[in-house]
């Protein structure tokens, strides 16, 4: 492991560094290729989270009042590493200080990891939102898109979940024809399916349409 990493700074050009260069430039190094392996893990589809539970490795902690970012986690401890190796070295090299390179890494480090937090929170944000909840059409109202024919399905533009969406949909009376352009309620869904029924506007109020 040893001759590993001294290839590694001779590879970087570092083969000379001594004392506390030599942490900041193995918790660079280190930091860096774990982080990017897991950030691919990641990516791949939650496969690091797998791995951090099956080893037991739990140690989220909620920041602020409403749990905004996770500083404490795998993606945050790593981003640490790195950029208290990265920062640490830099500074140590160009002035010599060993205490403005330890501040100078530990800064860029928390740094890193609510940065990381934050990138991370709004990867989870994106994936959420992703998932429409279609339950939450019931009651709403808006227009047919798509004709719907009897017994046969279409399609309508219904606000819910705070966008417009164009839904498949299917008219709660089997033997109804619901035209284009026509106002319709859902009133129940069946799976990513709406199931509607047909509305008339009266002094730009919906009501329910008469036969």
């Amino acid at each position: 492991m040893s001759g590993l990493f001294s290839s590694v700074l001779d590879f970087l050009g570092l083969e000379a560094i001594t004392g506390v260069d030599l942490l900041f430039a193995g918790s660079a190094i280190v930091g860096t290729v774990l982080f990017v392996i897991y950030f691919l893990l990641v990516l791949l589809g939650g496969v690091a989270e797998g791995a951090v539970d099956l080893i037991g490795l739990d140690v989220d902690m909620d920041i602020g009042a409403e749990g905004i970012f996770h500083l404490l986690t795998i993606q945050g401890l790593l981003s640490f590493m790195m950029m208290f190796g990265i920062f640490g070295l830099g500074v140590s090299q160009s002035n010599d200080n060993v205490l403005y390179a330890i501040l100078a890494g530990t800064v860029a480090g928390v740094g890193s990891m609510w940065v990381i937090g934050k990138v991370f929170q709004m990867m989870k944000s994106l994936e959420t939102d992703g998932t429409i909840k279609y339950h939450q059409s019931i009651g709403a109202k808006g227009k047919v898109y798509q004709t719907i024919f009897p017994g046969e399905s279409g399609q309508v533009q219904v606000e819910f979940t705070g966008a417009l969406r164009t839904v498949s949909a299917v008219s709660n009376d089997e033997k109804e024809k619901i035209e284009t352009g026509r106002f319709i309620q859902v009133v129940d869904h069946i799976g990513e399916t709406l199931i509607v029924k047909s509305i008339s506007v009266t002094d730009n109020n919906f009501s329910d349409a008469e036969e």
